[in-house]
């Protein structure tokens, strides 16, 4: 049934295109059975196809946010301006996550600043170790160097490095140390205070997964930010405890510093002639200084995390933007002027996010229907006579006193293939199509997508040309175009017709073009037909 079916179609095109082609088309002469008239007419060549509107422009609206839909602000057949709320997701889940990235850039924020503080507290002690260190040296050296001038100057210098010692040991009681609590106090109060937040952002989580508002991954990672602000916070008290021997141990070494000051004091009085003493202390400034260029380096590394940890500040910054951008993102807003021809889903319904992993859920179709094509498929035989920016006549089947123009906007380049079908095609059914689209002139009428509409291309268009009936023209096996001019006698039974070679210019689906080889009003005969016999309405031959 479907074979037959698509006959008839074939049948009832080529019987349109036939009455079409002998409207608009002079015959070139009378002409009967056997004999024409070679005479001057009208050469007329269309592309005639039918095929559906459709808008140039036509966009899915989707929403780069998964969720909920919480509000439908148009319906079908509303207009909408671009830029214009139309719906929106819930945005409860976005403005959690802003929540959080907004906790999280606080706390890396706050790790920064302490560590600015540590860095600067740092700088100070190395910076005054090593000064202390240098000068020590120098102070050394210049006694090798002038050992008559040190050994009266001796026991100054043993003096000022007990002196030393002393301001080195008050500089440990009265600075770094209560720095050195205070910033692990700090961090004990900023440890305290993220495991409060993640304490309270728990219970908040165990509420939202008994109501079913969260999933169990977030519940997992509500848990899992608990579990780390609780070793943090264990951390930070056990520094804390350890800081007290710390310190200690640091006062008594600086007790030790004193002693071994005066000492060397005692020892300078004791044995101020002694070399061997001072070659001793020199190579002991020495590595003290070496000791205190070391320390140089810590704070160099400090300073590098310093740039991680800001490097991981604007991480978190950025992914802050980002969440606000998506908690933005919820309310979805119309790309395009036009008309809302669908919709989608419903208030309630979840969608899918757009992004490189899905292609998102629709949420409304809009169409600016300023700019009205028609879409054809035309076979490939109209579609090789086809140009872009042809001109085409245009009747819609919704407004049949009425006539619109256009042209041939796109003709594409590969088939859309002649049937999907797996069985033997007839020669009818065997068609291979072209899209082609034909842009529409602007319009106020009310065109919708979907409508029907017939397209008509003229691609010939000649007057007073001189030109014979296609089955009067013959072509011979060397690809040469001939005619079979009539006995000149007419009453003579014994003449013959005489085969005359004639050049042929454009040819319509009835007509061809006679350029030379046979004057305007000669008669001529139709020349022998030595194909396969003609059946049915293959007789009609042409195109």
């Amino acid at each position: 049934m479907k074979k037959i079916g698509i006959g008839i179609l074939a049948i009832v095109l080529l019987l349109v295109v036939a009455a079409v082609m002998s409207r608009g088309t002079k015959k070139a002469s009378s002409v009967d059975s056997k004999t024409a008239t070679i005479e001057k007419g009208t050469l007329l060549s269309q592309v005639i196809e039918t095929g559906s509107l459709d808008a140039e422009t036509s966009v899915e609206v989707k929403s780069k946010v998964s969720g909920r839909v919480a509000k439908l602000l148009v319906d079908e057949g509303d207009k909408v301006s671009a830029g214009q709320l139309i719906a929106e997701i819930d945005p409860e889940e976005s403005q959690f996550r802003v929540g959080q990235d907004e906790a999280r850039l606080k706390g890396a924020q706050a790790q920064v600043d302490r560590l600015a503080v540590e860095i600067e507290q740092r700088k100070a002690t190395t910076k005054t170790n090593l000064e202390r260190a240098s000068s020590q040296v120098e102070q050394l050296k210049l006694e090798l160097d002038a050992q008559p001038t040190l050994t009266r100057v001796n026991i100054e210098a043993a003096e000022t490095a007990y002196n030393n010692a002393v301001k080195a040991r008050d500089l440990l009681q009265k600075v770094t140390q209560p720095n050195q609590r205070t910033a692990a106090q700090s961090n004990l109060t900023e440890a305290q205070s993220n495991y409060e937040n993640a304490s309270a952002e728990h219970d908040r989580s165990v509420k939202l997964l008994a109501k079913g508002y969260i999933s169990q991954r977030q519940f997992d990672n509500s848990e899992n930010q608990l579990e780390l602000a609780k070793a943090r916070l264990a951390t930070v008290k056990d520094q804390l405890d350890r800081l007290d021997s710390q310190q200690r141990l640091e006062l008594e070494q600086a007790q030790e510093s004193v002693k071994s000051a005066k000492a060397g004091l005692d020892k300078a009085v004791a044995n101020s002639f002694q070399d061997k003493s001072k070659q001793e202390a020199y190579q002991q400034a020495l590595a003290n200084k070496l000791d205190a260029q070391t320390a140089m380096l810590d704070v160099n590394a400090l300073e590098a995390t310093m740039v991680q940890n800001k490097a991981t500040v604007q991480q978190l910054q950025d992914t802050l933007n980002d969440s606000k951008r998506l908690l933005r993102e919820t309310q979805i807003r119309s790309p395009i002027d036009g008309i809302v021809t669908r919709r989608f889903v419903q208030i309630g319904e979840l969608v899918a996010s757009l992004s490189s992993f899905s292609s998102g859920t629709p949420i409304f179709r809009v169409e600016d229907r300023s700019k009205m094509l028609v879409k054809l498929q035309i076979n490939e035989i109209d579609v090789a006579k086809l140009k872009l920016g042809m001109k085409a006549k245009i009747n819609v089947d919704a407004f049949p006193d009425k006539e619109y123009t256009g042209e041939v906007s796109k003709i594409a380049p590969t088939s859309v293939g002649a049937t999907t079908s797996q069985q033997p095609q007839t020669a009818a059914a065997a068609v291979v199509k072209y899209e082609v689209e034909i842009a529409m002139d602007p319009t106020d009428d009310p065109l919708k997508s979907g409508m029907s509409a017939k397209c008509t291309m003229t691609v010939l268009d000649r007057k007073d040309v001189v030109m014979l009936p296609r089955q009067f023209v013959g072509k011979d096996d060397d690809g040469k175009y001939y005619v079979m001019l009539s006995p000149t006698d007419p009453k003579d039974s014994n003449a013959k017709s005489k085969k005359q070679e004639v050049t042929v210019g454009d040819t319509s689906a009835t007509s061809m073009e006679i350029l030379s080889g046979a004057k305007l009003g000669a008669k001529v005969e139709r020349p022998e037909y030595k194909g396969p016999d003609r059946r049915g309405m293959m007789q009609a031959g042409g195109d």
